[in-house]
């Protein structure tokens, strides 16, 4: 069974345009894995390390939000490029949908470049 972190980073870079993860470990504390750009070219890889247990993986509506965002192309590199009131979720009211976004704009995974945390992947408004 596929770890919660591993499905919510999955979903999340989809954002950054990324076409796969290859994983590379696991432990209590933290993830780690090589996000692939592009199959055919060996320098368009970033390895990264997210520093969250499976317990503090944010909730399954953030996932439907980054979906959302995916898929009506609502993000431009790192940022949105609509503001947050002209984003339509239905069947969800303002204070969850702030919520939603609130938790998204809390995630920092590390790039890591030579074995050393350089800087971090986040979405902004």
């Amino acid at each position: 069974m596929k770890s919660k972190r591993k499905y919510f980073l999955e979903h999340y870079f989809k954002i950054f345009e990324v076409e796969d993860i290859e994983w590379k470990n696991e432990s209590v504390e933290s993830i780690e894995g090589t996000l692939i750009y592009d199959y055919n070219d060996i320098e368009e890889r970033q390895d990264i390390i997210w520093h969250k247990t499976e317990d503090e993986v944010p909730s399954s509506n953030v996932i439907i939000l980054i979906n959302k965002l995916f898929s009506d192309k609502l993000v431009n590199g790192d940022k949105l490029i609509k503001p947050i009131n002209e984003i339509e979720l239905s069947g969800f009211d303002n204070l969850t949908k702030e919520k939603m976004f609130e938790d998204l704009f809390d995630i920092c995974v590390n790039m890591v470049d030579n074995g050393v945390e350089t800087d971090i992947f986040f979405l902004h408004d």
